[in-house]
């Protein structure tokens, strides 16, 4: 059993700007395939409702959420519903939205995942047939995170619902790393990571938590 206040962030001297957790989403049955599924707009399966209760009932243990942006698809949304913040404002941002395989929506993750991160790892234009390339991801997530951490009216928690890619992409942009990093970082369904703006700059303040869960398989690249 999880207990405590909620740290909201943990114990680090945050300057105005907002604090983000990013949520990916439950698992969906493309998820549980292990089949690339990217802007394909699934829904969550049942072990992804109830991975999103679970995850939502941690989030409020640690956290005061004030807000809400979520990636327009479905699963992102359901994820959101079932972990029980309906009652919050909530904004969807296409720039959220998972990377776009293209052609290669629905194959075996390891038909295509060597193929894509040995191109990626060349050159992060690669695109999958029209698909998105790895470059465009990275610059759309990091121009709104950007626009997020630059507002600074007041101390919040805003809570992104999101996907994979676009999760490793913040982190990369928080950490100031290039769009080749995302491919060194794995994000598991349900599962949180955090950034904060301090006075020594942002700070990863958690990454991939989540509650007490079997392991998923899988490659991030779902």
């Amino acid at each position: 059993m999880i207990s405590g206040e909620p740290r909201n962030p943990p114990l680090l001297p945050v300057v105005g700007s907002p604090t983000l957790v990013l949520l990916r989403h439950g698992r969906t049955v493309l998820n549980d395939q292990n089949r690339l599924q990217g802007s394909t707009d699934a829904m969550l399966d049942e072990r992804g409702q109830e991975q999103s209760q679970l995850v939502g009932d941690y989030i409020r243990i640690f956290y005061e959420v004030d807000e809400l942006i979520s990636s327009p698809l479905t699963r992102a949304l359901e994820t959101l519903h079932h972990a029980g913040f309906d009652d919050l404002p909530l904004k969807e941002d296409d720039r959220f939205a998972e990377i776009d395989y293209g052609d290669w929506e629905g194959e075996p993750v390891a038909v295509r995942a060597s193929e894509m991160i040995s191109k990626w790892n060349t050159d992060t234009s690669f695109a999958p047939p029209n698909g998105e390339s790895l470059a465009s991801l990275f610059d759309r997530v990091s121009e709104a995170c950007e626009e997020i951490m630059a507002d600074d009216s007041r101390e919040r928690t805003i809570l992104v619902c999101s996907h994979a890619t676009t999760i490793k992409a913040a982190i990369v942009w928080a950490l100031g790393g290039d769009a080749r990093m995302i491919l060194k970082i794995h994000s598991h369904p349900a599962s949180i990571s955090m950034i904060a703006q301090t006075h020594f700059g942002r700070v990863l303040v958690g990454y991939n938590e989540r509650p007490s869960d079997p392991p998923e398989r899988g490659h991030g690249l779902e």
